[in-house]
C-alpha cells in the first residue's frame, strides 16, 4: 500500500505538471479563441484524459480503481475481451475495452466495443471473482452490472499492489484465493 501511495504521488505530480503545461501552451499560442477547431478539440480531449487520470488516483474507490487499472493492461487488445450484462434488461456479447473516463462525482464510463457503460462509483459495491466482477447497487434501485473477462486477475502484474481491495468498505465479496500467492 505504501508503495502504491508513493507511486500515486509521483503520478499526480506528473499529471499536474503536464496539465499546467497544456494550459500554458493554450494561452501562449492563443488557442482558447479557436473554439471548435479540430486541433483545439483534440487538446480538450487530452485535457479530459488528464482529468480522468487524476480522478482515478484521487476520487474513485480502491475497488473501482483496481478494476480500471486491470482493464488498462489489456485495453484495445482484441484478444482480451470483456462481456457484460446489465441486470435482466441487457446482455451483450464480448468486446474490447476501448477506453474509460471518470466524470464529476465519480461517474465512471467504460467503453466496451461501441457501448458506453456508466455507473456512479459510490453507489455500488464490488464482488470480485477470478475472471469477473459484479457491481451491485447499494440501494438496489439500479440493476447489477456483470463484467466477464478472459484476462483473469491472477495474470495482472498489479495484483500485489491492490491486496487491500479485499478489505475495502466498498468490496462486498472477494473470492477467497484471489490475492493469494500461487
Amino acid at each position: 500500500m505504501k508503495r502504491r501511495e508513493e507511486r500515486d504521488r509521483k503520478f499526480l505530480a506528473a499529471i499536474e505538471e503536464v496539465t499546467q503545461n497544456l494550459w500554458s501552451c493554450k494561452e501562449k499560442y492563443d488557442l482558447v479563441e479557436e473554439g471548435n477547431h479540430p486541433a483545439v478539440l483534440r487538446l480538450k480531449a487530452l485535457e479530459e484524459k488528464l482529468t480522468t487520470e487524476r480522478r482515478l488516483l484521487e476520487e474513485v474507490s480502491l475497488p473501482c480503481r483496481f478494476i480500471l487499472e486491470h482493464f488498462t493492461v489489456f485495453m484495445g487488445k482484441s484478444d482480451h475481451t470483456v462481456g457484460f450484462s446489465l441486470g435482466q434488461q441487457l446482455e451483450i456479447g464480448r468486446g474490447s475495452i476501448n477506453d474509460f473516463s471518470i466524470q464529476e462525482w465519480g461517474n465512471v464510463c467504460l467503453v466496451i466495443g461501441n457501448v458506453c457503460l456508466c455507473w456512479r462509483d459510490r453507489d455500488y459495491q464490488y464482488l470480485f471473482y477470478p475472471d469477473k466482477v459484479i457491481l451491485r447497487s447499494v440501494d438496489r434501485s439500479k440493476p447489477e452490472i456483470h463484467l466477464f473477462f478472459n484476462f483473469a486477475f491472477k495474470y495482472s502484474k498489479i495484483l500485489d499492489e491492490f491486496r487491500d481491495v479485499a478489505t475495502d468498505k466498498q468490496t462486498f465479496y472477494c473470492y477467497p484465493d484471489l490475492f493469494e500467492d500461487d
